[in-house]
Formats: structure tokens, sequence, C-alpha cells
């Protein structure tokens, strides 16, 4: 059994699942003793972890004892949140967002659980810490973190066990799981580099908030990825416009209108979500460019409207269901007592015609 490389010393999930030779969501499903999974598959998932040092649920295994700050589970009640206070007017949520509500759901449906979606959003770290005391469920998934890092962290390894759909930061002290989005955002990059393009915009969606919360999200991680493979390049990455907006479309939309009207020069777009994108090959359409032979684009998500779009969209996939598997079988870990740990999944490049043919050097 070879031991898969570490990422800055810890051992994943994704490690453990490598070096048994199963999928991320079958190694999760083990470490739940879920009663669909092989007796041979649970053992060889299970003789992978203690190898790794990643921490097992039954503590006859793992050689640990159960946290003495918490009591094990009695009902199993779940509640999605998700943390941010909307403008009036906007959806919900965004279709990344929609499909991990589902995939979510489907993990709870597997485990024969139920699921509530809370439409309290708390907007400050006093509103925040309320909700968390006076609802009653067992444990919580926050879809994003955004301004509440630092109440998060403080209320991690309190009474109420909860895991968070974000980012993961050095020091924090919740359990995240999220998406690669640095090497995501440096590989969509990369993609356009390599097809000749020279002048690479990112374009994004940000809400009016603090510089703060910006820094702390998927959209920053995703940013800093565009600009280290622009840096390898040695390719400028002067060009990022990010938008507040109602919408991904109408931030895309302005993106362009921005860089159009500041006479830059751009023959490449990567955008932060597959809806950003579509607005920006609507703009760029609307300003007589064309899509690829103008301006390649690429998007993130892999939504439904990516393969109905014309072109068809380049985007970086990301995997609902899995990533719903993930969130509920930690949060039901830790809603039993022991420690859970962050975890981040890959991102696939799906290669569309939004980009081109690869062009001549210049």
């Amino acid at each position: 059994m070879g031991r898969p490389p570490e990422r800055n010393g810890k051992i994943r999930l994704a490690d453990v699942a490598a070096a048994s030779g199963v999928s991320i969501a079958t190694a999760s499903r083990v470490l739940d003793d879920h009663p669909a999974i092989l007796p041979a598959t649970k053992e060889r998932v299970r003789e992978a972890a203690i190898a790794l040092g990643y921490p097992l649920r039954d503590p006859a295994i793992a050689g640990t004892r159960r946290s003495r700050t918490r009591k094990p589970r009695k009902s199993g009640s779940i509640c999605v949140v998700m943390p941010v206070a909307l403008p009036a007017g906007s959806r919900l949520a965004n279709a990344f967002e929609m499909n991990l509500l589902g995939g979510i759901g489907a993990a709870m449906r597997d485990r024969g659980l139920d699921l509530s979606v809370s439409a309290q959003a708390p907007y400050d770290d006093a509103s925040f810490e309320r909700f968390m005391q006076i609802h009653p469920y067992d444990g919580v998934i926050f879809l994003g973190q955004s301004q509440f890092h630092r109440g998060l962290d403080i209320l991690a390894g309190g009474p109420r066990p909860f895991v968070v759909w974000g980012v993961e930061s050095p020091d924090q002290a919740y359990c995240s799981v999220g998406s690669d989005n640095f090497a995501g955002g440096e590989r969509a990059t990369s993609h356009l580099v390599g097809l000749g393009r020279k002048r690479i915009a990112f374009v994004g969606q940000i809400a009016p908030i603090t510089t703060a919360q910006t820094r702390h999200s998927q959209l920053s991680e995703r940013l800093a990825g565009f600009r280290s493979a622009l840096a390898a390049a040695n390719l400028p990455a002067d060009l990022t416009m990010l938008r507040p907006a109602t919408s991904g479309l109408q931030a895309g939309s302005d993106a362009i209108d921005a860089l159009v009207s500041s006479a830059a020069v751009f023959d490449a777009i990567v955008a932060s979500s597959d809806l950003v994108a579509l607005g920006a090959i609507e703009a760029l359409r609307r300003h007589g460019m064309s899509v690829p032979e103008d301006v390649s684009v690429v998007g993130y998500d892999d939504s439904e409207a990516a393969r109905l779009i014309q072109p068809r969209l380049t985007t970086m996939r990301q995997d609902p269901i899995l990533a719903g598997d993930l969130l509920v079988g930690k949060l039901l870990r830790a809603m039993d007592g022991y420690q859970i740990r962050s975890e981040r999944l890959p991102t696939e490049l799906v290669v569309r015609a939004s980009c081109g043919a690869r062009r001549n050097p210049d």
C-alpha cells in the first residue's frame, strides 16, 4: 500500500481514498460505518487510515478516546444555513449552492435522516451567536463563512457541532470542506495560457462587504491561482474586474463594460463562476466581440447553464454530490463526539468550445 503525498503535513480523506483504491465518497462512508459498503472494502480503507494516521470514527480501531467536551448525538437533526443576508430581490442561492443543497439532501436521505434549511441569516457576530443558541438542531452546516470566520472560530468546540462549506485558513479552529480553489483558478488560467492567450482578465462578483470578508473567500483563492499561473508564464496580471452586483450575470456584464470603456486589451476571461462567465459572454457579443475567436472564456462550477449556452462553456467542475456527502459525514462524526478535519476537494477542467483551438504565436 503506497503512501500518498501529504499537503502541508496534513493527511486528507483524499489521501486515504487514494491509498485504499476507492473514491473519496466511499472512504467517507466507510468512516461513517455505512451499511452499504462491503466488509472487505471497509477493512481496506480502515487499514489505510490507520497506516496514514487519519482519525477513525471507531475508537477501538483508531486507538483514541471519545471527546469529553461533547455528548453523543441523540436525534440527528441537521440544519443548513446560508449565513449571508441577501439583498432585496435576489435569489436564495446560486446554481452551485442549489446543487450542493441537493448533495447534502441525498447524503441525509442515504442515512435515513431529515434535513432542514433555515431562512434566517445571521448578519453580525452577535446575531450569529444568538442563532446558534436558540435553534434546536443537533448539528449545523453553513454554506459559506464570509464575515463570520471569527465567530465560527469562537464557537468551534462548543456544545453544538457544525461544519462549513468554504475555504480553509492555516489557523482556523473549525472544520471546513471546500474545493481546491487555488488549484482551480491556476488550472483554468494555465489552460488559456497554453492556448496562446496573452492578456487574460479575471472577472468576478463580490458583495458590498468588507475587505476582510473578500480575503477569506473562495473568490480570493481562485484569484490567487489566476495570478500564480500568469506569474509562472511571465504574463501581466493587471486585469482584475470584481463587481458588486445582485447576480453573477450582471457582475460579468458590468466587468466587460468596464474593460471596454477603459480601452483595455484582452483576449481571454477567467470568470469566478459560470453565471459570471455567461454575463461576460453576453456583454462581449453586445460590444461586437466573438467567443472564442476574439476572446476565450472559462467559467467555474460546471452548472447546467454551461452546457446549454452557445458556444458551450469551458469550466472548472466541482462535485456537489461528493461535497454534500463529506459535509454530512463529517458533521455526524462531530455529533458523535469525534474530532474532524478540514478537507479540500479536487476540481476538474472541462474543456468545451468557449476557449477555441490553440492560437498561433505572435
